[in-house]
């Protein structure tokens, strides 16, 4: 009789983990990155999401709200380092390319705002006077010269493929949607999609700021990202969580709204 009540202990002991390692998986994927985020200034964290991919959030105080977080993601690979979407100010970004320098021993040699928003091209100034090369779509460079504002050196049309050591990003253009030069940033090797300003969070209820947008041509857009990046794992909107496409999809839903 001991024995039988043993081995049926046993099979519940094993049931209860299978139980509780589905739950921590499911809630892993629903949750977003697992690793904890690291604070660098008081507005200023990163989060890693992959090898070698980190996650930047810096926060702002913008339009009467406060704090309000924006990302962006660095790629490190050996000595080099690529920066999609630059935070709000030139303090901030000079934070992450000192952290970058500190804790990778690398260089950001080249930065990519995803459009023209302070959000995205806030610390532009500061990546060119540390040295960076900048690249951005001509709508992105044009909608700056006209505001005065700082702006990247090289532009592109559609698409273009950036090289970071053994990493590749490829900068595109899906289409019109938050505002009329919006670009995704795809990350092959790590099957992460950087959808910017474009995508919003699970927990959005709305699509935000809309003054710029193109809300007739926003779920078209939509549409063809899912179908340009199908394989993607991890997709990073402008604002909140990371999470995969039902992200896109979310986004989609929200735009049937207007």
């Amino acid at each position: 009789m001991q024995t039988v009540g043993r081995a049926r202990c046993v099979r519940i002991l094993v049931v209860l983990l299978l139980v509780c390692s589905i739950y921590v998986s499911v809630s892993t994927t629903l949750a977003g990155p697992v690793n904890a985020p690291i604070r660098l200034a008081d507005d200023v964290t990163v989060t890693k999401l992959a090898e070698g991919v980190w996650l930047h959030t810096t926060y702002y105080d913008i339009m009467g709200l406060k704090h309000v977080p924006a990302n962006g993601l660095i790629v490190i690979d050996s000595r080099y380092a690529i920066m999609i979407d630059l935070p709000w100010t030139d303090k901030q970004t000079g934070v992450l390319f000192d952290w970058v320098a500190r804790e990778h021993k690398a260089v950001i040699r080249k930065v990519v705002p995803t459009h023209s928003h302070i959000d995205c091209a806030g610390g532009l100034a500061e990546a060119h006077r540390r040295g960076a090369d900048s690249f951005a779509l001509q709508k992105t460079v044009e909608i700056l010269e006209k505001e005065n504002k700082p702006t990247p050196k090289n532009w592109f049309t559609e698409r273009m493929s950036l090289a970071c050591e053994g990493i590749r990003i490829e900068p595109a253009f899906p289409g019109d949607g938050h505002t009329i030069d919006n670009i995704v940033v795809w990350i092959p090797k790590r099957k992460v999609l950087f959808a910017g300003c474009l995508v919003k969070a699970l927990n959005a209820r709305n699509l935000g700021n809309t003054k710029e947008s193109d809300l007739v041509a926003y779920p078209k857009t939509l549409k063809k990202v899912i179908e340009s990046y199908p394989y993607a794992e991890i997709v990073v909107p402008g604002h909140g969580q990371p999470g995969g496409i039902d992200l896109i999809e979310h986004t989609i839903k929200l735009c049937e709204g207007y």
